[in-house]
């Protein structure tokens, strides 16, 4: 069971953290960058190792993983506005100017994790309501427990004018990228894994990409 994962010095994780940073990379939003849940900040490694020096907006109801992240990061907190809060109430607080937002909350249940059901009942309309025009959703989707998936996935999607799915050879996530306008599937794609590469992440060549 892996939360987040700390890195202390720019460069890949070789995990969903470099595909997730690869996406915020590729797209280059304009406006403010969200972020639901930051655990331990396992994403600001492949973030700053990408080139990406935007400040990230983050909320997380536990701050154990954010004082590690001080602790052992003090260079990059000055790039993190992090608040402890419940992700519901604080994006409810925000105005409608991110250029993206990022659900990246789980929670861990008998030795695995899974995505709390805010995740799929409340969070994706008031991620698409506090988005600035041309912003994007980011979801980083895990199955339910017993392995299925749940079945408001196609309710998400319907919230934007079009999707993109990115699922993992090595692990069980699915990255929904949703938004306005987006490339083809083929050239968003083909965009991620050129910015994995430059990470040298092990995950440029073991990640597919389609249309949703």
């Amino acid at each position: 069971m892996v939360i987040s994962e700390l890195r202390t010095a720019p460069g890949p994780t070789h995990s969903v953290f470099d595909v997730l940073a690869a996406v915020i990379a590729v797209l280059a939003p304009p406006g403010r960058i969200g972020v639901l849940g930051f655990a331990g900040g396992g994403m600001m490694a492949p973030l700053r190792g990408l080139g990406v020096t935007s400040a990230i907006d983050s909320v997380d109801l536990d701050r154990v993983g954010y004082d590690l992240f001080a602790q052992h990061c003090p260079q990059w907190t000055g790039g993190v506005k992090w608040e402890q809060a419940d992700a519901v109430d604080w994006l409810r607080q925000q105005l409608a100017e991110f250029g993206l937002l990022m659900d990246d909350l789980s929670v861990p249940q008998d030795g695995d994790v899974f995505k709390p059901a805010i995740s799929w009942k409340v969070l994706p309309e008031l991620i698409r309501q506090r988005l600035r025009p041309g912003g994007f959703g980011v979801f980083n989707l895990l199955p339910a427990p017993g392995g299925t998936w749940n079945s408001d996935l196609p309710r998400i999607v319907g919230l934007f004018a079009t999707a993109r799915i990115i699922t993992l050879n090595e692990f069980e996530n699915r990255i929904l990228i949703a938004g306005d306008v987006l490339p083809p599937a083929r050239e968003l794609g083909s965009l991620i894994r050129q910015a994995l590469r430059r990470l040298r992440s092990r995950q440029a060549g073991r990640i597919q990409m389609r249309r949703v």
